[in-house]
């Protein structure tokens, strides 16, 4: 190109050109400006007035779901606090079993192309690395490692059958194969250790999924006071006491995110969850455990018991320290469990320990003035009711016409107790039943768990009432009461007259605060602590000298009474029998009960221990196995019980105490027998010596021995025990 045609091609720098271009920039800047005025304008008029239609909106954006978070329900303590029932989270362990594979298997095929790509170049290609396969045989070996360590972890299964489980669902492609569920934490954490898991759930395949359970650390103790709550059926206190120990759900909305995780939903209302309140009880556990081990040692290897309960009451309270409900299927032999709570519901005729309510009547209404007062014993017989063959052997072995009536409770005599309530209640009938009334015997009254029963009391103007009724009632027969019923009635006793009404529930609290207080209530007050104080004395009677011996030298002294009653069977049963009692064959279902109070002099338990029998030819009476329970239950309650364990009595006198030190003798080996090792260390360092020593305590032996020759520098060798 010539320099004269590439001259005109240039654009001079004139100022002809600089104002040309300068109005061409400023008509650009002020286009610019213009329109992004009026995209403001814009912007400003859909903000104010536009609106987008639901239907489209909902295309774009996900539609918000309501959940429900659910509250952490409330604890169910015992006296001291100890948890009868927590919640607590558990872990269900699932293995990914595919992690990784297809990342080893598309490392050899990258490999595979790579050589394939030489080989189409001509070239000579190296021998093939495959380190998939490689990287797969170690995950194979360290699954098979994994599989012994759960095997040692939960033995259900073998190691073999952990790891063809996993190898099984990483062939088939399996990405939730169970291991294991209902983990605690502490054991994710030990999973989370293991070859494989320690890597992480991407590369490893552990998969803990969290879900709350009802934990009960004392296992069977007390459940059937615990309870439960399963869909319409609430049973105990986690029946009774639901609305407490529940809490309030939560509700918040969320949405899901393009990763297909939900997130809170920040345009919507949120309500947070309100954890349930503590419940606690009255129990004290180590009494419950106590309770169910004796009655389980009676009990559990005769396979004719069908069930057994126990209930310890504190006298003072009436609060509920101990209730025990075991009981076997329709199967005799079966496994015993807490199935229902018997205490509060088995209705029915009580016995020889209902005498102590007749007794209580005619000792409070003035007819009997001293236990040592005597009735004519007439061969055991009062017209209408059946022969008392116990009054028989008593006037063969006594050669007497009279009875005491001290004795006749001792003895637990039928005939005594038709005798009095026929000779002072007979032309009034009533003015007995109004005592049995007053004892609150003859109606369901207030407690805290749900199904309490009914008693049901044949008095005057009933159906069931009839010229005998007065007194086979007073000897324990004729009116169905439940066991709760009865030990309310003789803690009244043991508190001198004062019933109290009987609760399992202390307080309900939130966070260590007590929202709630409950406590002791009366419920009458049954008679003067006079008579009380007579009845005591003849349940002590039983006890010492009559039905009740197996208790005589319990670690307390105890007042008590036995009872053996046989069981009304159910038509089924009776199979066309006239008798209520007994089948075509004979046989019959009794109930054993002992039930007292201690130490007699000063009480401050009621206890109660009942055992039911099948249906069968053999008889159970409550001086046997129930008092032998109760001796047991009484021993180990003094043992634990700082009230009369470990105490020094107020005359003792400690023993004279002076302050030793060794006598160290240049050349010789110190005595250090006795000695605290720190006082030992201090002599034997301070004389030259060395020391060693094993075991802890006192020093018991020593090497050399005490006054053997000793260079310093030399060693000593001490035991401690």
């Amino acid at each position: 190109m010539s320099a004269k045609k590439k001259q005109k091609t240039e654009i001079r720098d004139t100022y002809e050109n600089r104002d040309r271009i300068h109005l061409v920039m400023v008509g650009l800047t002020t286009l610019f400006i213009a329109l992004s005025l009026g995209i403001l304008v814009c912007i400003g008029h859909i903000q104010a007035t536009y609106s987008v239609d639901k239907r489209v909106i909902n295309l774009f954006r996900p539609r918000p779901d309501r959940y429900v978070e659910e509250p952490k329900r409330g604890r169910i303590l015992a006296q001291d606090g100890r948890p009868l029932a927590i919640t607590a989270p558990l872990y269900d362990i699932y293995m990914d079993c595919t992690v990784r594979k297809s990342e080893f298997e598309e490392m050899d095929r990258k490999e595979a192309r790579r050589i394939k790509r030489l080989q189409e170049d001509g070239k000579e290609a190296p021998a093939p690395q495959y380190k998939g396969a490689a990287a797969e045989k170690a995950w194979k070996a360290k699954a098979d490692t994994l599989a012994r360590e759960l095997a040692r972890l939960f033995p259900a299964k073998s190691a073999d059958q952990y790891y063809n489980d996993i190898i099984s669902g990483r062939e088939n492609g399996k990405k939730h194969v169970l291991i294991r569920r209902n983990v605690n934490h502490a054991t994710l954490q030990t999973l989370k250790t293991l070859p494989l898991y320690r890597e992480g759930a991407y590369k490893g395949g552990l998969i803990a999924e969290e879900h709350d359970e009802r934990i009960y650390p004392y296992d069977t103790l007390a459940r059937r006071v615990i309870g439960y709550v399963r869909e319409q059926n609430r049973i105990g206190i986690e029946g009774t006491y639901d609305y407490e120990l529940h809490g309030t759900e939560g509700v918040e909305w969320r949405r899901v995110t393009d990763d297909r995780k939900y997130i809170r939903d920040f345009d919507s209302t949120t309500v947070k969850a309100v954890d349930g309140n503590d419940v606690r009880t009255t129990l004290n556990i180590d009494f419950q455990d106590i309770a169910d081990r004796a009655l389980r040692g009676q009990i559990a290897d005769d396979p004719q018991i069908r069930a057994g309960i126990a209930v310890l009451m504190e006298v003072e309270t009436g609060a509920i320290r101990a209730m025990v409900n075991l009981s076997r299927d329709t199967i005799p032999g079966s496994k015993l469990w807490e199935r229902d709570n018997l205490v509060l519901k088995e209705v029915g005729e009580q016995g020889s320990v209902m005498k102590t309510v007749t007794l209580l009547s005619l000792v409070e209404d003035g007819h009997v003035h001293s236990l040592e007062e005597t009735i004519p014993t007439n061969h055991g017989a009062v017209p209408g009711y059946n022969q008392d063959v116990h009054i028989l052997d008593y006037e063969r072995q006594t050669g007497r016409s009279e009875i005491t009536v001290k004795h006749g409770f001792e003895i637990s005599s039928n005939y005594v107790f038709t005798y009095l309530p026929e000779k002072y209640y007979g032309a009034n009938p009533q003015e007995f039943f109004d005592h049995i009334y007053a004892y609150r015997l003859g109606e369901k009254f207030d407690f805290d768990l749900d199904g309490l029963g009914t008693p049901v009391v044949n008095r005057p103007g009933t159906k069931g009432w009839s010229r005998t009724t007065l007194g086979t009632t007073a000897y324990g027969y004729g009116m169905s009461v439940t066991p709760l019923h009865v030990v309310t009635f003789y803690n009244a006793i043991a508190n001198k007259g004062r019933m109290m009404k009987p609760y399992v529930v202390e307080s309900v609290e939130k966070d260590g605060k007590v929202l709630k207080q409950y406590g002791p209530s009366v419920l009458n007050n049954v008679c003067t602590r006079a008579t009380a104080d007579t009845v005591t004395r003849a349940l002590q009677a039983v006890v010492n000298d009559g039905t009740a011996k197996r208790l005589k030298g319990a670690k307390l002294s105890v007042a008590g009474k036995t009872g053996t009653a046989q069981v009304v069977l159910t038509a089924k049963e009776r199979k066309g029998s006239a008798d209520p009692y007994h089948d075509p064959w004979g046989r019959k279902k009794n109930q054993g009960t002992f039930v007292g109070f201690f130490p007699a002099e000063n009480p401050k338990y009621t206890i109660l221990v009942t055992v039911y029998s099948y249906l069968s030819g053999a008889s159970f009476y409550g001086g046997t196995k129930p008092a032998q329970a109760v001796r047991e239950i009484v021993d180990e309650i003094y043992a634990i019980d700082d009230t009369w364990s470990g105490r020094i009595a107020s005359t003792g006198a400690l023993p004279a105490m002076a302050a030793r030190s060794a006598q160290v003798e240049s050349g010789k080996a110190p005595d250090l027998k006795g000695f605290a090792l720190m006082d030992a260390l201090y002599a034997v360092e301070n004389a030259g010596y060395k020391c060693v020593y094993e075991g802890t305590g006192h020093v018991t032996a020593q090497k050399p021995a005490p006054g053997a020759d000793l260079k310093k520098g030399e060693t000593i060798r001490l035991t401690l025990k």
